[in-house]
């Protein structure tokens, strides 16, 4: 199962996201939710997730920079913005 962190500062747009897509179908577990760039990254470190999907513009670090950051942590995680 592919784990899932999910990363915007805007609470409604992380349940939008969380309830649009039906994840087990597509073999896929939401793990995380993150409303800054730093949770983010603890979340990366902590439930080393296979995709983070995050917004460009948030508080802490924004997902450019948490992008560097968390490839730095997990080499392998892919990202989607």
């Amino acid at each position: 199962m592919i784990k899932v962190v999910i990363a915007d500062d805007e609470v409604r747009v992380c349940k939008l996201i969380c309830n649009l897509i039906d994840w087990k179908a597509l073999d896929m577990e939401i793990v995380g939710v993150a409303h800054n760039g730093i949770e983010a990254l603890e979340l990366i470190e902590k439930l080393q997730p296979d995709l983070m999907i995050t917004d460009i513009r948030m508080p802490g670090c924004d997902g450019l920079e948490m992008i560097e950051k968390g490839k730095q942590i997990k080499e392998d995680v892919d990202f989607i913005i």
